[in-house]
C-alpha cells in the first residue's frame, strides 16, 4: 500500500493521485518551494512527505494535506487503500464534504421515487455542479449538461475533491462548484501494486444477496535506454438490490361546498384526495474499467494515456396502490361527516365520491392498482491523452486530448387495473395515513376490477464532446514575488441527441371506452384471468401502516414485456385503444451541437518577508466564447375538423416547420485567490471569482408546440398559444467570495470554518411573450434568462485522532463539520393546484437549498481494528415548485441517516470487514405546499405528501493489496 502526499494544484491530466510522482519533470511549484523542497535548479526531485500509515488515518492525512496546500479553497476524501472510500458510492461519498448534500430520490422533479445511494449533488446549495473526472471534463447522456455521479464505480477512485471558488486554469462550468473524480496511474507508486476487493452485500427489506468485486494490477518497469513505463489496469464490479415502501396522500383542495362541510360549523376545509402505496423494488449494476499507460523516456519528457469506461444498468419494478378521484370529487360517505382539525384540516372519515359515472361503481371511489417496470443504461467511455514536456529548466508545456462518449437508453411501462372501492375510510391523524376497506374481502375478487390502461416512455440519448488544450507554465526563478505563470488553452466541440417521446398513455377499457361484454369492461376474471396476480404488500412499512391488502394488479409478464402487453391488451381493449409508440416525432428528438473556446492566463505570486507575514496566492482570468447550433421543428395547431374559415385550416393543419438556431456568448471569469499564513500551522485565505453554469440541453431545446384554443361551438379561436424552449439561453453568472480560517495542528488534526457568498444572475425561468407567426400573434411560453438572487453561508470543519491520550486511547478520532446556507431572490414562485398555472403570491427558496446540514463521524483506529460511525443530516428543502405528480412545490423534510464500518487487519496486506448504511431505519418525509389559488388566496400549510422507508444495508467485505 502507498500513502498519500500534498499536491498544490489541481490535476493537469497527467497525474490523479494525491501522490504525484511524475512532478520530478515539472518545475517545482510554489507550495513545494515554501515547505523546503528542492528545485529543479538542484536538479532533484521535489520532495515530497510519503506518508507510512494506511487506513482511515492516512486517508485523512492525505486529504488534510490536500487541503491546506492546495492554491484554492478545496476539500477532499481520499482512498489509500485501493477500493476503500469511505462509502460504496459516490454520491454518498460526496455527501461527507462540508457544503456538499444529495437527494434520496430518483430524480428532484419526482419525489414519487426513492433512492437509497442517491443522487443529485449539491455544492452550498446549489445544483449546478461540473463534474470532472481526472481535472477533465466529463459528463453523462441524462438531457443534462453534467454527470450522474451514481453511473461512476466509487471502486475505481483515488479519490474525490471538490472546488468551491477555483482558479482561472480551472474548467468553466459550476457556479456551485466542481468535483473532481481522480482515479490511479502507475507511476502513483514506485513498482508493483496488487489490489483486490470482494464483497456480498444485502438489504434487510429486499432479502436478495449481490456481489461486488475489484481488481487493480498497476507496475513500473525501469529500463536502461528507454526510461520508464508504467500499466496500470483497475475493474471494478458491483451489484445492489433495495426495496422502499412508500405511503402518500393526494393533494388538498379548499373546498366550500356543503357536503364536505356538513356538520363542521367551518366555512371552508382541505380536503385530500384519499392516499396511496407503493413497493419499489430496485436492482443496478455497475462495471467500470479503467486503464492507464505512462511512459517516461527521459527526465524531460513523460506521455500518459488513460481510458475509463463506466457501465451502469438500473431495473426498478414497482407495485403502486392510487386513489383515481381527483381531490374536488371526495365527499363524505352517505350519513356521515368528515373530521377536521381547527384550523379546517381533514383528519378523517369514510369517502365516497361526487362524481359523474352513470351506475357503473355506486358510491364506490376510484382505485387504480399499477405496475410499473422501467429500466436504464448509461455507458460512459473517457478517452484521455496527455504529455508534459519540459522545455527547458523553467518552462514546462502540457498537452491534453481527450473523447467523451456517453450514451444512455431507457423503457418505461405502466400497465393499469382500476377498481371502485366501496366502504372506504381514511384517517390521516396519526403517525402516517391508516386506509380500510368494507368489507375486506372486496379486494381479493379478480371480477372487481378490470383491465384500465397502459403508458410506454422511451428515452434514447447519445452525447460526445472531443477536446484539445495546451497549456504553458513557466517558473521564475530567485524572484521575490513571482513563484510561476500559468497559459492555457482549451477548445471543444460537443453534440447532443436526446430523444424522448414523452408519455404514451391510452385506454384499455373504462366507463367512457367499453367494449362489447356485459358490463362494457374487461374484468379480471374473464379478460387474461392468467396475466393478473394477487399482490400482499408483504411486511409493508415494516408493518407499521394499515392499507388493504391484497390487491390485485396486472402480472410481470405484461409489465416486464411492453410489446407482449400489447398483443394481450389490444385483443380484449377497444379497438382504437392504447398502442405501443417506439419511435421519436419530430417534437421527441432534442439536436444540438456546441462549440467552446477559452483561454486562461494565471500569476502564482508569494513572498515570505515583504508583509511581515508568510503569504502567496494567485491572480488570473479565463476567457470563454460559446457558441450554439440548435436544429429542430415547430408544429401548428391542427384545427382541420373544427368550424373555423377555411383559410386557417389552410395553415394550421398540424403540420411541421423548421426551425434552427445559432447564437454564442463570451464570459470573463477572472479570479483572485490569497493565503496568509499567520503561523506554520495557522492560515487565512480570502478568494473572489466569477463564475458561470450553461444552460441545460433541456432547457435550449429547439421546438415551438403551438395550440388553439376554440369557442363552444369551435367555429372561432379564442386564444394562441405555445411552448418551447430557448435554444438563446444565456448561461447563469455568479460573482462569489470566500474567506477561510483553517488551523493544522497535527497530521491528522484541522479546525477550519468559511464564510462564502454569491451574487447570482440570468437565472433561468419560464415566461410568456407574444411571439408573431404567419402574421398571427401567439403568447408562446419559453425558458428566459432573468432574476438574479443572493446565497451567503459559513462552513465549519473539524478532524483529529486522539494520539495525545493514553494507550489504547488514542485510537480515538472525530470528524465533524456544519454548513449554513440561506439565499434571497431568485425565480421559484407556487402554482394553482386546478390550473397548473404558475401564479405570485407565493415566494420560494432556491431548489435543492438546505439552511442547515451537517455531518459527524466518530472513528476508531488501532492496531488491527479500524471503526468508523458516521451521522449525516440535512434540513428541509425545496425539491421542486412543481411536482409532476401534484403540480404543488414539493419539499423534502429534515433527514438524516447513521452508517457505518468495522475493518479488521488480518495482516499487513489483507483485511476483512463490514459496511453498514441506514442503521437508524430513517423515515423520509415528503412535503407539498403552498398553494396559491386563482381566486387570490394561498394555503401555506405544508401537508405531509409521503412517508418513505428502505433497507439497512450490510456488505460484507475483503480487501487485499501485495
Amino acid at each position: 500500500m502507498y500513502g498519500g502526499t500534498a499536491h498544490a494544484q489541481q490535476n493537469t491530466g497527467t497525474t490523479s493521485q494525491d501522490a504525484p510522482s511524475q512532478d520530478a519533470v515539472a518545475p517545482a511549484t510554489a507550495a513545494a518551494k515554501k515547505a523546503g523542497a528542492k528545485t529543479k535548479d538542484d536538479k532533484q526531485a521535489v520532495a515530497l512527505s510519503a506518508v507510512t500509515v494506511t487506513g482511515v488515518r492516512a486517508s485523512l492525512q492525505s486529504a488534510q494535506q490536500l487541503k491546506q496546500n492546495a492554491d484554492q479553497i478545496v476539500d477532499s476524501v481520499t482512498a489509500v487503500d485501493i477500493g476503500a472510500l469511505p462509502d460504496r458510492s459516490v454520491t454518498e461519498t460526496l455527501q461527507r464534504i462540508s457544503g456538499v448534500t444529495i437527494d434520496h430520490f430518483m430524480a428532484r422533479n419526482d419525489p414519487d421515487h426513492f433512492s437509497a445511494e442517491g443522487s443529485g449533488v449539491m455544492i452550498r446549495g446549489m445544483t449546478q455542479v461540473r463534474g470532472e473526472l481526472n481535472g477533465r471534463d466529463v459528463f453523462s447522456a441524462n438531457s443534462g449538461r453534467g454527470l450522474s455521479f451514481e453511473d461512476v464505480p466509487a471502486e475505481l477512485m483515488a479519490g474525490v475533491d471538490v472546488y468551491k471558488n477555483p482558479a482561472a486554469d480551472i474548467i468553466e462550468g459550476g457556479v456551485g462548484g466542481t468535483v473532481n473524480l481522480r482515479t490511479r496511474l502507475p507511476f502513483d507508486a514506485p513498482g508493483r501494486v496488487i489490489g483486490f476487493t470482494g464483497g456480498i452485500n444485502e438489504g434487510d427489506f429486499a432479502k436478495k444477496n449481490k456481489p461486488s468485486a475489484s481488481f487493480l494490477y498497476s507496475n513500473v518497469w525501469k529500463t536502461e535506454n528507454h526510461g520508464e513505463f508504467g500499466a496500470l489496469f483497475d475493474v471494478a464490479y458491483s451489484e445492489l438490490a433495495t426495496r422502499s415502501d412508500g405511503i402518500q396522500v393526494e393533494p388538498y383542495i379548499k373546498r366550500t361546498d356543503a357536503a364536505v362541510l356538513a356538520g363542521s360549523n367551518l366555512s371552508q376545509a382541505y380536503v385530500p384526495g384519499g392516499a396511496d402505496w407503493r413497493t419499489l423494488d430496485f436492482q443496478r449494476r455497475r462495471i467500470g474499467l479503467a486503464g492507464a499507460l505512462q511512459w517516461r523516456p527521459n527526465k524531460n519528457l513523460e506521455l500518459t494515456t488513460q481510458v475509463l469506461r463506466s457501465d451502469y444498468r438500473m431495473n426498478w419494478d414497482e407495485h403502486g396502490a392510487i386513489f383515481g378521484d381527483s381531490s374536488s370529487s371526495i365527499v363524505p360517505a352517505d350519513g356521515t361527516t368528515f373530521k377536521y382539525s381547527n384550523d379546517g384540516v381533514f383528519q378523517s372519515g369514510s369517502l365516497a365520491s361526487n362524481s359523474s359515472r352513470g351506475s357503473l361503481a355506486g358510491n364506490g371511489v376510484r382505485f387504480g392498482t399499477d405496475h410499473r417496470n422501467a429500466a436504464q443504461r448509461t455507458i460512459t467511455t473517457d478517452w484521455s491523452n496527455s504529455l508534459k514536456y519540459n522545455l527547458s529548466d523553467q518552462m514546462v508545456l502540457y498537452a491534453d486530448a481527450q473523447l467523451v462518449k456517453s450514451t444512455s437508453k431507457s423503457l418505461d411501462f405502466t400497465v393499469f387495473d382500476a377498481t371502485y372501492l366501496p366502504g372506504v375510510s381514511l384517517d390521516v391523524s396519526g403517525a402516517r395515513p391508516t386506509v380500510t376497506v368494507s368489507p375486506a374481502s372486496y379486494t381479493s375478487n379478480p371480477a372487481n376490477y378490470f383491465w384500465n390502461a397502459a403508458m410506454d416512455h422511451h428515452e434514447q440519448n447519445r452525447g460526445i464532446e472531443r477536446a484539445l488544450k495546451l497549456d504553458l507554465e513557466y517558473n521564475f526563478e530567485d524572484n521575490k514575488w513571482l513563484r510561476y505563470a500559468r497559459f492555457g488553452v482549451r477548445a471543444t466541440s460537443r453534440s447532443e441527441l436526446n430523444k424522448s417521446n414523452g408519455y404514451n398513455w391510452g385506454v384499455v377499457t373504462d366507463n367512457w371506452a367499453t367494449i362489447d361484454s356485459p358490463n362494457g369492461l374487461a374484468n379480471l376474471s374473464s379478460y387474461l384471468p392468467n396475466l393478473s396476480s394477487l399482490y400482499s404488500f408483504s411486511n409493508f412499512f415494516r408493518g407499521n401502516a394499515k392499507i388493504p391488502a391484497p390487491l390485485y394488479f396486472p402480472g410481470g409478464a405484461l409489465a416486464g414485456n411492453y410489446l407482449y402487453a400489447y398483443t394481450q391488451l389490444h385483443s380484449i381493449g377497444v379497438p382504437w385503444g392504447w398502442k405501443p409508440r417506439p419511435d421519436f416525432r419530430p417534437q421527441d428528438i432534442n439536436n444540438q451541437s456546441e462549440k467552446t473556446k477559452a483561454a486562461y492566463g494565471a500569476l502564482y505570486f508569494g513572498n515570505d518577508e515583504a508583509l511581515g507575514v508568510p503569504f502567496d496566492g494567485n491572480i488570473g482570468v479565463r476567457l470563454v466564447r460559446t457558441d450554439v447550433d440548435a436544429a429542430g421543428y415547430g408544429q401548428y395547431p391542427d384545427l382541420t375538423s373544427a368550424g373555423v374559415p377555411d383559410s386557417l385550416k389552410a395553415i394550421y393543419n398540424g403540420s411541421y416547420f423548421p426551425l434552427g438556431s445559432r447564437s454564442h456568448y463570451q464570459n470573463a471569469l477572472p479570479s483572485l485567490n490569497l493565503r496568509f499564513k499567520l503561523t506554520p500551522e495557522l492560515q487565512w485565505r480570502l478568494a473572489v471569482s466569477k463564475a458561470m453554469a450553461r444552460p441545460d440541453f433541456t432547457q435550449m431545446q429547439p421546438y415551438l408546440a403551438m395550440g388553439a384554443t376554440l369557442n363552444p361551438d369551435k367555429t372561432e379561436v379564442t386564444k394562441w398559444t405555445g411552448t418551447a424552449g430557448n435554444p438563446n439561453l444565456k448561461p447563469m453568472r455568479a460573482t462569489q467570495y470566500d474567506t477561510a480560517l483553517e488551523w493544522y495542528f497535527a497530521p491528522t488534526g484541522q479546525l477550519y470554518t468559511t464564510l462564502f457568498y454569491k451574487d447570482v444572475s440570468d437565472y433561468i425561468a419560464s415566461q410568456t411573450h407574444s411571439e408573431t407567426y404567419n402574421g398571427q400573434v401567439f403568447g408562446v411560453t419559453r425558458p428566459y434568462n432573468m432574476g438574479s438572487g443572493k446565497i451567503r453561508g459559513a462552513e465549519i470543519g473539524y478532524s483529529q485522532f486522539y494520539d495525545f491520550l493514553p494507550s489504547w486511547l488514542r485510537g480515538f478520532g472525530m470528524q465533524a463539520n456544519f454548513t449554513y446556507v440561506d439565499s434571497k431572490g431568485g425565480v421559484n414562485t407556487a402554482t394553482d393546484p386546478y390550473s397548473n398555472a404558475t401564479v405570485t403570491g407565493v415566494t420560494l427558496p432556491l431548489e435543492g437549498l438546505s439552511k442547515r446540514s451537517y455531518n459527524f463521524t466518530g472513528m476508531y483506529e488501532r492496531g488491527p481494528w479500524s471503526m468508523r460511525l458516521a451521522w449525516t443530516w440535512r434540513s428541509r428543502y425545496l425539491l421542486t415548485a412543481s411536482d409532476v405528480a401534484t403540480h404543488l412545490p414539493t419539499w423534502s423534510d429534515d433527514f438524516g441517516q447513521l452508517d457505518g464500518s468495522v475493518f479488521y487487519r488480518i495482516n499487513s496486506n489483507v483485511q476483512v470487514g463490514l459496511q453498514t448504511n441506514n442503521l437508524t431505519n430513517t423515515t423520509t418525509k415528503v412535503l407539498m405546499g403552498p398553494a396559491s389559488y386563482s381566486d387570490g388566496t394561498v394555503d401555506r400549510h405544508l401537508y405531509t405528501r409521503g412517508w418513505f422507508v428502505n433497507d439497512r444495508r450490510y456488505e460484507f467485505v475483503l480487501r487485499a493489496t501485495f
